[in-house]
Protein backbone atom coordinates (compact mmCIF):
# COMPACT_ATOMS: atom_id res chain seq x y z
CA UNK A 1 0.00 0.00 0.00
CA UNK A 2 2.77 2.40 0.88
CA UNK A 3 4.48 1.54 -2.41
CA UNK A 4 1.26 2.20 -4.32
CA UNK A 5 0.73 5.59 -2.68
CA UNK A 6 4.25 6.60 -3.57
CA UNK A 7 3.66 5.67 -7.21
CA UNK A 8 0.43 7.71 -7.29
CA UNK A 9 2.25 10.72 -5.85
CA UNK A 10 4.94 10.46 -8.52
CA UNK A 11 2.33 10.27 -11.24
CA UNK A 12 0.47 13.23 -9.75
CA UNK A 13 3.61 15.33 -9.55
CA UNK A 14 4.50 14.41 -13.11
CA UNK A 15 1.08 15.48 -14.32
CA UNK A 16 1.31 18.64 -12.25
CA UNK A 17 4.68 19.42 -13.79
CA UNK A 18 3.27 18.91 -17.29
CA UNK A 19 0.37 21.24 -16.56
CA UNK A 20 2.77 23.77 -15.10
CA UNK A 21 5.04 23.43 -18.16
CA UNK A 22 2.03 23.85 -20.41
CA UNK A 23 0.99 27.02 -18.60
CA UNK A 24 4.53 28.32 -18.74
CA UNK A 25 4.69 27.50 -22.47
CA UNK A 26 1.44 29.34 -23.15
CA UNK A 27 2.64 32.36 -21.15
CA UNK A 28 6.05 32.37 -22.81
CA UNK A 29 4.41 31.95 -26.20
CA UNK A 30 2.10 34.85 -25.50
CA UNK A 31 4.98 37.05 -24.35
CA UNK A 32 7.00 35.95 -27.38
CA UNK A 33 4.20 36.88 -29.76
CA UNK A 34 3.55 40.17 -27.98
CA UNK A 35 7.21 41.17 -28.08
CA UNK A 36 7.49 39.94 -31.67
CA UNK A 37 4.51 41.98 -32.73
CA UNK A 38 5.99 45.04 -31.04
CA UNK A 39 9.29 44.43 -32.82
CA UNK A 40 7.46 44.11 -36.14
CA UNK A 41 5.52 47.30 -35.43
CA UNK A 42 8.74 49.17 -34.72
CA UNK A 43 10.30 47.89 -37.94
CA UNK A 44 7.23 48.91 -39.94
CA UNK A 45 7.16 52.41 -38.43
CA UNK A 46 10.87 52.78 -39.19
CA UNK A 47 10.15 51.66 -42.75
CA UNK A 48 7.38 54.25 -43.01
CA UNK A 49 9.72 56.97 -41.79
CA UNK A 50 12.13 55.97 -44.52
CA UNK A 51 9.48 56.08 -47.25
CA UNK A 52 8.04 59.31 -45.83
CA UNK A 53 11.43 60.94 -46.20
CA UNK A 54 11.39 60.41 -49.96
CA UNK A 55 9.32 63.53 -50.62
CA UNK A 56 9.72 65.68 -53.71
CA UNK A 57 12.70 67.86 -52.75
CA UNK A 58 12.13 70.72 -55.23
CA UNK A 59 8.51 71.01 -54.12
CA UNK A 60 9.60 71.39 -50.50
CA UNK A 61 12.54 73.71 -51.21
CA UNK A 62 10.60 76.10 -53.43
CA UNK A 63 7.12 76.02 -51.89
CA UNK A 64 7.39 74.22 -48.53
CA UNK A 65 4.82 71.67 -49.68
CA UNK A 66 5.16 67.95 -49.14
CA UNK A 67 4.25 65.01 -51.35
CA UNK A 68 5.98 61.79 -52.28
CA UNK A 69 8.41 62.08 -55.15
CA UNK A 70 6.66 60.47 -58.16
CA UNK A 71 9.96 58.80 -59.12
CA UNK A 72 10.07 57.07 -55.74
CA UNK A 73 6.34 56.33 -55.52
CA UNK A 74 6.68 53.69 -58.25
CA UNK A 75 9.04 51.58 -56.13
CA UNK A 76 7.78 52.59 -52.69
CA UNK A 77 6.00 49.32 -51.81
CA UNK A 78 9.02 47.17 -52.68
CA UNK A 79 11.33 49.50 -50.80
CA UNK A 80 9.08 49.47 -47.73
CA UNK A 81 8.89 45.67 -47.73
CA UNK A 82 12.65 45.46 -48.16
CA UNK A 83 13.36 47.78 -45.23
CA UNK A 84 11.03 45.82 -42.95
CA UNK A 85 12.49 42.53 -44.14
CA UNK A 86 16.05 43.68 -43.47
CA UNK A 87 15.06 44.70 -39.98
CA UNK A 88 13.15 41.52 -39.09
CA UNK A 89 14.26 38.57 -41.19
CA UNK A 90 17.96 39.35 -41.04
CA UNK A 91 17.97 40.05 -37.32
CA UNK A 92 20.12 37.68 -35.23
CA UNK A 93 17.57 36.91 -32.56
CA UNK A 94 15.08 34.17 -31.82
CA UNK A 95 12.25 35.74 -33.82
CA UNK A 96 11.54 34.03 -37.10
CA UNK A 97 9.64 36.46 -39.35
CA UNK A 98 8.37 36.08 -42.89
CA UNK A 99 7.52 39.33 -44.65
CA UNK A 100 4.95 39.46 -47.43
CA UNK A 101 4.56 42.12 -50.11
CA UNK A 102 3.19 45.57 -49.30
CA UNK A 103 0.23 47.14 -51.06
CA UNK A 104 -0.93 50.74 -51.29
CA UNK A 105 -4.52 51.95 -51.40
CA UNK A 106 -6.55 55.14 -51.15
CA UNK A 107 -3.94 57.38 -52.75
CA UNK A 108 -4.64 61.09 -52.41
CA UNK A 109 -2.74 63.31 -54.82
CA UNK A 110 -1.78 66.92 -54.14
CA UNK A 111 -4.10 68.05 -56.93
CA UNK A 112 -7.16 66.14 -55.65
CA UNK A 113 -10.44 67.41 -54.19
CA UNK A 114 -10.49 70.63 -56.24
CA UNK A 115 -7.60 72.17 -54.36
CA UNK A 116 -8.63 71.14 -50.84
CA UNK A 117 -5.51 69.00 -50.34
CA UNK A 118 -3.26 71.90 -51.29
CA UNK A 119 -5.34 74.28 -49.19
CA UNK A 120 -4.90 72.07 -46.12
CA UNK A 121 -1.11 72.03 -46.46
CA UNK A 122 -1.00 75.80 -46.93
CA UNK A 123 -3.13 76.39 -43.84
CA UNK A 124 -0.93 74.05 -41.78
CA UNK A 125 2.20 75.86 -42.96
CA UNK A 126 0.95 79.41 -42.56
CA UNK A 127 -0.48 78.99 -39.06
CA UNK A 128 3.13 78.84 -37.86
CA UNK A 129 4.22 81.79 -39.99
CA UNK A 130 1.34 84.18 -39.35
CA UNK A 131 1.97 86.62 -36.51
CA UNK A 132 -0.74 87.35 -33.98
CA UNK A 133 -1.24 90.86 -35.36
CA UNK A 134 -1.41 89.87 -39.03
CA UNK A 135 -5.13 89.16 -39.03
CA UNK A 136 -5.99 92.51 -37.45
CA UNK A 137 -3.69 94.36 -39.84
CA UNK A 138 -5.32 92.82 -42.90
CA UNK A 139 -8.79 93.34 -41.50
CA UNK A 140 -7.99 97.02 -41.22
CA UNK A 141 -6.79 97.16 -44.83
CA UNK A 142 -9.86 95.32 -46.06
CA UNK A 143 -12.43 97.16 -43.92
CA UNK A 144 -11.36 100.55 -45.24
CA UNK A 145 -12.10 99.45 -48.80
CA UNK A 146 -15.32 97.79 -47.70
CA UNK A 147 -16.50 100.91 -45.86
CA UNK A 148 -15.74 103.02 -48.94
CA UNK A 149 -17.98 100.70 -50.92
CA UNK A 150 -20.83 101.51 -48.57
CA UNK A 151 -20.71 105.08 -49.87
CA UNK A 152 -21.70 104.06 -53.40
CA UNK A 153 -25.44 103.74 -52.60
CA UNK A 154 -25.28 107.22 -51.05
CA UNK A 155 -23.71 108.58 -54.23
CA UNK A 156 -26.42 106.93 -56.34
CA UNK A 157 -29.10 108.35 -54.07
CA UNK A 158 -27.58 111.83 -54.31
CA UNK A 159 -27.48 111.62 -58.11
CA UNK A 160 -31.17 110.71 -58.26
CA UNK A 161 -32.14 113.40 -55.78
CA UNK A 162 -30.32 116.26 -57.54
CA UNK A 163 -31.63 115.26 -60.96
CA UNK A 164 -35.16 115.21 -59.60
CA UNK A 165 -34.67 118.64 -58.05
CA UNK A 166 -33.29 119.92 -61.34
CA UNK A 167 -36.38 118.72 -63.17
CA UNK A 168 -38.62 120.53 -60.75
CA UNK A 169 -36.78 123.86 -60.76
CA UNK A 170 -37.61 126.64 -63.17
CA UNK A 171 -35.31 127.52 -66.02
CA UNK A 172 -32.65 130.10 -65.15
CA UNK A 173 -32.58 133.37 -67.04
CA UNK A 174 -30.02 133.91 -69.79
CA UNK A 175 -27.65 135.95 -67.60
CA UNK A 176 -27.03 132.89 -65.42
CA UNK A 177 -26.16 130.63 -68.30
CA UNK A 178 -22.57 130.11 -69.42
CA UNK A 179 -21.32 132.48 -72.09
CA UNK A 180 -18.47 130.35 -73.43
CA UNK A 181 -18.78 126.62 -74.08
CA UNK A 182 -15.88 124.38 -72.92
CA UNK A 183 -14.59 121.04 -74.12
CA UNK A 184 -15.76 117.97 -72.29
CA UNK A 185 -12.69 116.32 -70.63
CA UNK A 186 -14.56 113.02 -70.43
CA UNK A 187 -14.12 112.51 -74.17
CA UNK A 188 -10.33 112.65 -73.85
CA UNK A 189 -10.47 110.28 -70.86
CA UNK A 190 -12.64 107.81 -72.78
CA UNK A 191 -10.18 107.80 -75.68
CA UNK A 192 -7.26 107.02 -73.36
CA UNK A 193 -9.15 104.28 -71.53
CA UNK A 194 -9.94 102.51 -74.79
CA UNK A 195 -6.21 102.00 -75.38
CA UNK A 196 -6.19 99.37 -72.62
CA UNK A 197 -5.06 99.27 -69.03
CA UNK A 198 -1.50 98.04 -69.68
CA UNK A 199 -0.50 101.00 -71.84
CA UNK A 200 -2.56 103.25 -69.56
CA UNK A 201 -0.52 102.24 -66.51
CA UNK A 202 2.84 101.10 -67.88
CA UNK A 203 3.27 103.54 -70.76
CA UNK A 204 6.42 102.62 -72.70
CA UNK A 205 7.75 100.22 -70.06
CA UNK A 206 8.50 96.68 -71.15
CA UNK A 207 5.76 94.17 -70.33
CA UNK A 208 5.86 90.39 -70.66
CA UNK A 209 3.46 89.00 -73.23
CA UNK A 210 4.43 85.33 -72.83
CA UNK A 211 1.80 82.60 -72.95
CA UNK A 212 0.63 80.94 -69.72
CA UNK A 213 -0.18 77.22 -69.60
CA UNK A 214 -3.56 76.71 -67.96
CA UNK A 215 -3.71 73.06 -66.85
CA UNK A 216 -5.42 72.71 -63.49
CA UNK A 217 -7.05 76.11 -63.29
CA UNK A 218 -9.96 77.42 -65.34
CA UNK A 219 -9.17 79.89 -68.09
CA UNK A 220 -11.02 83.17 -67.75
CA UNK A 221 -12.24 84.36 -71.15
CA UNK A 222 -14.15 87.38 -69.87
CA UNK A 223 -13.12 90.75 -71.31
CA UNK A 224 -12.83 93.90 -69.24
CA UNK A 225 -14.41 96.93 -70.86
CA UNK A 226 -13.26 100.45 -70.21
CA UNK A 227 -15.66 102.55 -68.17
CA UNK A 228 -17.86 105.10 -69.89
CA UNK A 229 -18.76 108.42 -68.30
CA UNK A 230 -20.73 109.99 -71.13
CA UNK A 231 -24.07 108.30 -70.44
CA UNK A 232 -25.93 108.19 -67.16
CA UNK A 233 -27.14 104.61 -67.63
CA UNK A 234 -23.58 103.36 -68.21
CA UNK A 235 -22.32 105.08 -65.07
CA UNK A 236 -25.15 103.63 -62.97
CA UNK A 237 -24.42 100.13 -64.24
CA UNK A 238 -20.75 100.57 -63.40
CA UNK A 239 -21.59 101.83 -59.92
CA UNK A 240 -23.74 98.77 -59.33
CA UNK A 241 -20.89 96.50 -60.37
CA UNK A 242 -18.29 98.19 -58.19
CA UNK A 243 -20.72 98.27 -55.26
CA UNK A 244 -20.87 94.46 -55.34
CA UNK A 245 -17.11 94.24 -54.95
CA UNK A 246 -17.13 95.39 -51.35
CA UNK A 247 -19.98 93.09 -50.34
CA UNK A 248 -18.07 89.85 -50.95
CA UNK A 249 -17.08 87.85 -47.88
CA UNK A 250 -14.52 85.16 -47.06
CA UNK A 251 -11.61 87.29 -45.90
CA UNK A 252 -10.60 85.49 -42.70
CA UNK A 253 -10.82 81.98 -44.14
CA UNK A 254 -8.68 82.97 -47.14
CA UNK A 255 -5.96 84.83 -45.22
CA UNK A 256 -3.50 81.85 -45.11
CA UNK A 257 -3.73 81.48 -48.90
CA UNK A 258 -3.31 85.23 -49.39
CA UNK A 259 -0.17 85.40 -47.25
CA UNK A 260 1.20 82.24 -48.82
CA UNK A 261 0.68 83.65 -52.32
CA UNK A 262 2.40 86.92 -51.49
CA UNK A 263 5.37 85.07 -49.95
CA UNK A 264 5.96 82.21 -52.40
CA UNK A 265 4.84 83.68 -55.73
CA UNK A 266 6.06 86.83 -57.41
CA UNK A 267 4.33 89.72 -59.14
CA UNK A 268 5.02 92.87 -61.15
CA UNK A 269 6.68 94.71 -58.26
CA UNK A 270 8.64 91.76 -56.82
CA UNK A 271 12.30 92.70 -56.48
CA UNK A 272 13.84 89.23 -56.75
CA UNK A 273 15.11 87.95 -60.07
CA UNK A 274 12.26 86.34 -61.98
CA UNK A 275 12.63 83.55 -64.50
CA UNK A 276 9.83 82.32 -66.71
CA UNK A 277 6.40 83.61 -65.75
CA UNK A 278 6.69 87.20 -64.53
CA UNK A 279 3.25 87.86 -63.08
CA UNK A 280 2.38 84.76 -61.06
CA UNK A 281 0.03 86.32 -58.49
CA UNK A 282 -1.67 88.24 -61.27
CA UNK A 283 -2.39 84.87 -62.91
CA UNK A 284 -3.87 83.53 -59.67
CA UNK A 285 -6.31 86.43 -59.79
CA UNK A 286 -7.05 86.79 -63.51
CA UNK A 287 -6.62 83.28 -64.95
CA UNK A 288 -5.79 84.43 -68.49
CA UNK A 289 -3.49 82.45 -70.79
CA UNK A 290 -1.35 85.50 -71.51
CA UNK A 291 0.95 87.38 -69.13
CA UNK A 292 -0.06 90.73 -70.58
CA UNK A 293 -3.77 89.93 -70.23
CA UNK A 294 -3.30 88.88 -66.61
CA UNK A 295 -1.52 92.13 -65.82
CA UNK A 296 -4.14 94.17 -67.67
CA UNK A 297 -7.02 92.45 -65.89
CA UNK A 298 -5.44 93.09 -62.50
CA UNK A 299 -4.90 96.77 -63.41
CA UNK A 300 -8.60 97.19 -64.24
CA UNK A 301 -9.58 95.52 -60.97
CA UNK A 302 -7.21 97.72 -58.97
CA UNK A 303 -8.57 100.83 -60.62
CA UNK A 304 -12.06 99.74 -59.58
CA UNK A 305 -10.91 99.20 -55.98
CA UNK A 306 -9.27 102.61 -55.85
CA UNK A 307 -12.38 104.13 -57.40
CA UNK A 308 -14.33 103.06 -54.31
CA UNK A 309 -12.24 105.18 -51.96
CA UNK A 310 -11.70 108.06 -54.40
CA UNK A 311 -15.40 108.40 -55.19
CA UNK A 312 -16.15 108.35 -51.47
CA UNK A 313 -13.80 111.31 -50.99
CA UNK A 314 -14.66 113.38 -54.06
CA UNK A 315 -18.29 113.62 -52.93
CA UNK A 316 -17.16 115.12 -49.62
CA UNK A 317 -15.13 117.85 -51.33
CA UNK A 318 -17.44 120.83 -51.68
CA UNK A 319 -14.98 122.68 -53.91
CA UNK A 320 -14.84 119.85 -56.44
CA UNK A 321 -18.64 119.58 -56.49
CA UNK A 322 -18.95 123.28 -57.28
CA UNK A 323 -16.23 123.07 -59.92
CA UNK A 324 -17.98 120.09 -61.50
CA UNK A 325 -21.30 121.97 -61.58
CA UNK A 326 -19.76 124.97 -63.32
CA UNK A 327 -17.88 122.76 -65.77
CA UNK A 328 -21.05 120.76 -66.56
CA UNK A 329 -22.93 123.95 -67.35
CA UNK A 330 -20.04 125.19 -69.51
CA UNK A 331 -19.90 121.92 -71.44
CA UNK A 332 -23.60 121.93 -72.26
CA UNK A 333 -23.57 125.63 -73.08
CA UNK A 334 -26.63 127.82 -73.46
CA UNK A 335 -28.76 124.91 -74.61
CA UNK A 336 -28.21 123.00 -71.39
CA UNK A 337 -31.22 122.22 -69.25
CA UNK A 338 -31.03 121.69 -65.48
CA UNK A 339 -31.56 117.88 -65.41
CA UNK A 340 -28.82 117.34 -68.01
CA UNK A 341 -26.46 119.69 -66.20
CA UNK A 342 -27.09 117.85 -62.92
CA UNK A 343 -26.38 114.49 -64.58
CA UNK A 344 -23.24 115.84 -66.27
CA UNK A 345 -22.00 117.19 -62.95
CA UNK A 346 -22.12 113.73 -61.35
CA UNK A 347 -20.59 112.04 -64.37
CA UNK A 348 -17.71 114.51 -64.21
CA UNK A 349 -17.17 113.80 -60.51
CA UNK A 350 -17.16 110.06 -61.15
CA UNK A 351 -14.78 110.50 -64.10
CA UNK A 352 -12.44 112.54 -61.90
CA UNK A 353 -12.46 109.81 -59.22
CA UNK A 354 -11.76 107.20 -61.89
CA UNK A 355 -8.93 109.22 -63.40
CA UNK A 356 -7.44 109.66 -59.93
CA UNK A 357 -7.64 105.89 -59.54
CA UNK A 358 -5.60 105.39 -62.71
CA UNK A 359 -2.84 107.62 -61.33
CA UNK A 360 -3.00 105.69 -58.04
CA UNK A 361 -2.43 102.41 -59.87
CA UNK A 362 0.48 103.98 -61.75
CA UNK A 363 1.99 104.71 -58.35
CA UNK A 364 1.35 101.16 -57.22
CA UNK A 365 2.91 99.69 -60.37
CA UNK A 366 6.03 101.80 -59.71
CA UNK A 367 6.36 100.09 -56.32
CA UNK A 368 5.03 103.05 -54.33
CA UNK A 369 2.26 103.15 -51.77
CA UNK A 370 -0.97 105.12 -52.02
CA UNK A 371 -3.05 106.47 -49.15
CA UNK A 372 -5.98 104.33 -48.06
CA UNK A 373 -8.26 107.38 -48.06
CA UNK A 374 -7.69 110.62 -49.93
CA UNK A 375 -7.74 114.21 -48.69
CA UNK A 376 -7.13 117.61 -50.26
CA UNK A 377 -3.36 117.41 -49.74
CA UNK A 378 -2.77 114.09 -51.49
CA UNK A 379 -5.34 114.39 -54.30
CA UNK A 380 -3.47 114.32 -57.62
CA UNK A 381 -5.82 115.06 -60.53
CA UNK A 382 -7.72 118.18 -61.52
CA UNK A 383 -10.54 118.57 -64.05
CA UNK A 384 -8.13 120.38 -66.38
CA UNK A 385 -5.86 117.29 -66.46
CA UNK A 386 -8.66 114.75 -66.79
CA UNK A 387 -8.66 114.57 -70.59
CA UNK A 388 -4.97 113.60 -70.71
CA UNK A 389 -4.76 112.03 -67.24
CA UNK A 390 -1.99 114.47 -66.54
CA UNK A 391 -1.75 114.60 -62.78
CA UNK A 392 1.05 114.90 -60.27
CA UNK A 393 1.80 111.53 -58.69
CA UNK A 394 1.97 111.80 -54.91
CA UNK A 395 3.09 108.51 -53.35
CA UNK A 396 3.07 108.25 -49.57
CA UNK A 397 5.29 106.47 -47.05
CA UNK A 398 2.41 104.82 -45.22
CA UNK A 399 -0.48 103.38 -47.17
CA UNK A 400 -1.35 100.38 -49.32
CA UNK A 401 1.07 98.78 -51.78
CA UNK A 402 0.61 96.88 -55.02
CA UNK A 403 1.00 93.61 -53.06
CA UNK A 404 -1.68 94.73 -50.59
CA UNK A 405 -4.15 95.20 -53.42
CA UNK A 406 -3.22 91.83 -54.89
CA UNK A 407 -4.11 90.32 -51.52
CA UNK A 408 -7.48 92.09 -51.50
CA UNK A 409 -8.20 90.93 -55.05
CA UNK A 410 -7.40 87.34 -54.06
CA UNK A 411 -9.94 87.73 -51.28
CA UNK A 412 -12.59 88.98 -53.70
CA UNK A 413 -12.45 86.00 -56.06
CA UNK A 414 -15.90 84.51 -56.54
CA UNK A 415 -14.63 80.94 -56.80
CA UNK A 416 -12.37 80.52 -53.77
CA UNK A 417 -10.95 77.20 -54.97
CA UNK A 418 -9.72 78.71 -58.23
CA UNK A 419 -6.66 80.34 -56.67
CA UNK A 420 -5.46 76.92 -55.47
CA UNK A 421 -5.95 75.32 -58.88
CA UNK A 422 -3.96 78.13 -60.51
CA UNK A 423 -1.26 77.79 -57.88
CA UNK A 424 -0.83 74.23 -59.13
CA UNK A 425 -0.21 75.52 -62.66
CA UNK A 426 2.51 77.90 -61.48
CA UNK A 427 4.14 75.36 -59.15
CA UNK A 428 4.27 72.65 -61.80
CA UNK A 429 5.71 74.91 -64.48
CA UNK A 430 8.41 76.27 -62.18
CA UNK A 431 9.53 72.86 -60.93
CA UNK A 432 9.64 71.55 -64.49
CA UNK A 433 12.55 73.93 -65.10
CA UNK A 434 14.57 71.70 -62.75
CA UNK A 435 12.73 68.39 -63.23
CA UNK A 436 11.40 68.35 -66.82
CA UNK A 437 9.07 65.37 -66.34
CA UNK A 438 7.58 66.63 -63.08
CA UNK A 439 3.78 66.53 -62.82
CA UNK A 440 1.96 67.71 -59.74
CA UNK A 441 -0.93 65.30 -60.27
CA UNK A 442 1.49 62.42 -59.69
CA UNK A 443 2.57 63.66 -56.25
CA UNK A 444 0.96 61.54 -53.53
CA UNK A 445 0.00 63.51 -50.44
CA UNK A 446 -1.66 60.69 -48.47
CA UNK A 447 -2.09 56.95 -48.82
CA UNK A 448 -2.93 53.74 -47.00
CA UNK A 449 -0.36 50.95 -46.76
CA UNK A 450 -0.79 47.27 -45.86
CA UNK A 451 1.89 44.65 -45.16
CA UNK A 452 1.36 40.95 -44.31
CA UNK A 453 3.69 39.64 -41.59
CA UNK A 454 4.13 36.06 -40.30
CA UNK A 455 5.96 35.03 -37.13
CA UNK A 456 6.85 31.39 -36.42
CA UNK A 457 5.78 30.26 -32.97
CA UNK A 458 8.40 29.55 -30.35
CA UNK A 459 7.39 25.99 -29.21
CA UNK A 460 8.94 26.57 -25.79
CA UNK A 461 10.10 23.40 -24.07
CA UNK A 462 9.47 21.37 -27.18
CA UNK A 463 5.74 21.43 -26.55
CA UNK A 464 3.54 21.70 -29.62
CA UNK A 465 0.50 23.73 -28.71
CA UNK A 466 -2.78 23.26 -30.60
CA UNK A 467 -2.21 26.42 -32.67
CA UNK A 468 -0.98 27.08 -36.22
CA UNK A 469 2.78 27.06 -36.68
CA UNK A 470 2.76 30.72 -37.67
CA UNK A 471 1.00 33.74 -36.18
CA UNK A 472 0.13 36.30 -38.84
CA UNK A 473 -1.34 39.76 -38.94
CA UNK A 474 -1.63 42.79 -41.20
CA UNK A 475 0.19 46.03 -40.59
CA UNK A 476 -2.12 48.80 -41.80
CA UNK A 477 -1.58 52.55 -41.61
CA UNK A 478 -2.94 55.71 -43.22
CA UNK A 479 -0.12 58.09 -43.94
CA UNK A 480 -0.19 61.77 -44.90
CA UNK A 481 2.23 64.65 -45.16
Amino acid sequence: MIRDERGSMTAFLAMLFLVFLLVISVCVEGIYLYVGKGKAMGACMAGLSHTHGNYQKELEEMYHLFAMDPRYEKKMTKDFSKKVKESLEESRDSFNFQIGSASVSKKVFLTDQEGEVLKYQIRELMKYEMGADVLELWKKKWNTTKEAGNEIPKIQEKMEKEEQEAKEQKENDDTKKPIQKKKDPRKGLAKILREGSVSLIMGEKKVSSSAVSVIYGTKDDATQKAWEFMKKKDARKQLDEVKNISSKAGFTSELPAILYSLKYFHCLTSKEKKEGQQYEIEYLIAGKDSEKENLGSVFWKMISLRFLTNAAYVYTDVGKEKEAAVLAASILGITGIPPLIAAAKHLLLLALAYGESVIDVRNLADGNQVPIMKNSSNWQLSFSGLASLNGTKKPVEKGLSYEDYLGILLTLQKDKKEKYMRMMDVIEQNIQKKVPDFQLNQCVSAYGITLNIRLKRLAFGGISLPFPSYSQWKFQRSVSY
